[in-house]
């Protein structure tokens, strides 16, 4: 039987705005919030665990509520609080933060043949874009590197429209992740506009490749760029176009990267 709340006061309402609003909270408490039946079926179907469910009135989530240690029902003012975006349909949910150990990471860059590394990523829908491109070009996993955002908040989560619960996402600090690299064996690329580098058109990559990139502004830091790997560019023509757009970036190159690995 589902609990019903109808006062936008109640204490557990109150946690939920918190949970929406604070990456301190989120980190704390161990857990992140999903808007949408869609997004929500997808986390559930992507073995992410869920926690609590929170429906608008009159809804259900049918065959999925079962998955819920908790069901509440809630009253309009209760649902347009909680709710992060005003568009939000049918309902709102918890689930755990997933936690990634060094055995996991091993396991998965084991066997990944090809990575992408995103150094000090700030805006929620670069990473969102990129999550779904990496997903849909058979990139098999995203390693973050000093990343200058929360994987887990709400603007992340809706941008990645699902891409976060099926991808396997890593996040480090720079040295950890090019120790991952050095560990596993990658051939690494850099991408950084420079008249010594490689063109995308004359890539000849070997069988684990990673591909590495800057956040929009600032680009890749030294640390990246003085570590010795091949600068991978892409050919632009134009005479003012000096940069993509970093998820437009790594859609280029996980694509261009598909079609050589079945040449």
């Amino acid at each position: 039987m589902n609990t019903i709340i109808t006062s936008p006061s109640n204490p557990k309402v109150k946690d939920i705005v918190q949970l929406q609003a604070k990456s301190r909270m989120r980190k704390q408490s161990g857990r992140f919030i999903v808007e949408g039946d869609r997004e929500i079926v997808r986390a559930i179907e992507n073995g992410i665990e869920p926690l609590e469910l929170w429906l608008a009135p009159e809804s259900s989530m049918g065959s999925y509520e079962k998955y819920f240690k908790t069901c509440y029902e809630t009253s309009t003012a209760v649902f347009e609080k909680i709710a992060y975006r005003a568009s939000t349909e049918w309902a709102v949910a918890t689930f755990a933060i997933p936690q990634h150990d060094e055995r996991i990471i091993d396991d998965v860059l084991s066997n990944a043949k090809r990575i992408v590394v995103m150094e000090g990523i700030e805006k929620p829908g670069n990473l969102g874009a990129v999550l779904r491109t990496s997903l849909a070009a058979g990139i098999d996993a995203v390693l973050l590197a000093d990343a200058a955002i929360d994987l887990f908040g709400p603007n992340v989560v809706r941008n990645a429209t699902g891409a976060l619960f099926e991808q396997r996402v890593f996040s480090g600090t720079s040295e950890e992740v090019q120790q991952w690299l050095s560990t596993h064996k990658f051939d690494t690329y850099i991408t950084h506009m420079h008249s010594d580098a490689t063109s995308l058109y004359d890539w000849n990559p070997k069988e684990k490749v990673a591909m590495v990139v800057g956040e929009e502004a600032r680009g890749l830091s030294d640390f990246w760029l003085e570590a010795g790997y091949t600068n991978l560019i892409i050919p632009m023509k134009g005479n003012t176009v000096d940069s993509l757009n970093v998820s437009v970036a790594v859609a280029v190159m996980a694509y261009h990267l598909d079609y050589l690995k079945q040449k």
